[in-house]
């Protein structure tokens, strides 16, 4: 373990990515991630709208962007308890917000940052989400768009 960043740097790099996804920016929170990056929705029940569980980097800051542009106003993400240690980091995480339809969007997650052995940045992201409540809502997200559209 000589040489390994200590675990306070890494949770400061996985605190920072909560800071700049609920700032909106999306070229710092993409700088705190390694050019391998991956992301994976879990778990295997969850059914993610264009049906990717894994995206590397450019695609994960890609959805975040139009999730939290296009399709809710302001949403908050908290952190409620941390665990970690050298290249690991887990969040038990709330958020609360609403969708641009008005819908409120309360969700509940476990998300696993693993960074690139001794350093500071995100190689590997599983965001374990409440999936009954995910499932039910974005069905009814959908709906609402749709519906929406097809009224204008």
């Amino acid at each position: 373990m000589s040489g390994a960043i200590p675990s306070a740097a890494q949770l400061a790099a996985a605190h920072a990515l909560i800071a700049h996804l609920n700032a909106h920016e999306w070229e710092p929170l993409a700088a705190l991630l390694h050019p391998d990056f991956a992301h994976k929705y879990r778990p295997q029940s969850i059914n993610p709208p264009d049906g990717k569980e894994t995206r590397g980097k450019d695609a994960f800051v890609g959805v975040l962007k139009y999730n939290l542009e296009d399709l809710f106003g302001p949403v908050v993400y908290t952190v409620l308890e941390e665990t970690h240690g050298v290249d690991r980091v887990v969040f038990h995480m709330k958020s609360i917000g609403k969708s641009k339809t008005g819908k409120d969007y309360n969700n509940e997650y476990m998300i696993t940052f693993k960074f690139a052995p001794g350093t500071e940045q995100i190689i590997w992201l599983d965001e374990f989400v409440d999936s009954k409540y995910s499932s039910a809502f974005f069905l009814e997200l959908w709906a609402e768009i749709k519906a929406a559209k097809e009224a204008t």
